[in-house]
């Protein structure tokens, strides 16, 4: 091949890309599907949504409030397990050994059942806080549903897991409004009854 007859064929070929329609910016969410639809698309901040939530905002502050009270009372029994420990330091000359031996056990007893309920207090209270996210991933879903229902759309992107996207496709502030005004508040039930 010469360099004139090369050079022809790059003329052409540049002629020819240039009569292939460009998608224009307004068309960027709206695809030809290939079976004769067109496939909208939206990109979701499913985080900011969750931590800006009003529920979940909710669940934090009550979450909070139980945590606080589980303290206080753990504080309480701390100090007087500390307080049962310099007590038997004390009596340590005072007693027989094997009367010190049982008072150290009880003690150990103490402090292991102390360390037990610390557990099942935590395993509660993450239980509950999963109950209550649960009911506001549920009502989440539902709405992002109902949006991609009613303004048919065929496919919704992460935010996170997008490069770029045009602004006006997030649809995050819609779904926090919806998922606001259905769920205000979530009732989290009290771990310490």
């Amino acid at each position: 091949m010469t360099l004139k007859s090369f050079a022809y064929m790059c003329a052409i070929l540049l002629g020819a890309l240039s009569y292939i329609p460009m998608a224009s910016a307004q068309d960027a969410t709206a695809q030809k599907d290939p079976r004769g639809g067109v496939v909208y698309w939206a990109t979701l901040d499913a985080d900011g949504v969750f931590a800006q939530s009003k529920a979940m905002k909710d669940i934090h502050e009550q979450m909070a409030k139980y945590q606080a009270e589980i303290q206080t009372v753990i504080d309480k029994e701390k100090e007087a397990a500390q307080k049962e420990e310099e007590e038997l330091k004390r009596k340590r000359n005072l007693l027989a050994p094997e009367v010190l031996a049982e008072e150290r056990k009880k003690f150990q007893d103490r402090i292991v059942s102390l360390q037990r309920r610390v557990q099942e207090t935590n395993l509660k209270l993450n239980q509950v806080r999963a109950e209550a996210t649960q009911k506001v991933s549920d009502v989440y879903r539902t709405v992002v549903a109902d949006l991609v229902k009613l303004n048919k759309i065929s496919m919704v992107f992460l935010k996170t897991q997008v490069v770029y996207a045009d602004p006006k496709l997030d649809i995050s502030q819609i779904v926090l409004e919806d998922l606001d005004a259905r769920l205000p508040s979530v009732q989290v039930t009290n771990p310490n009854k």
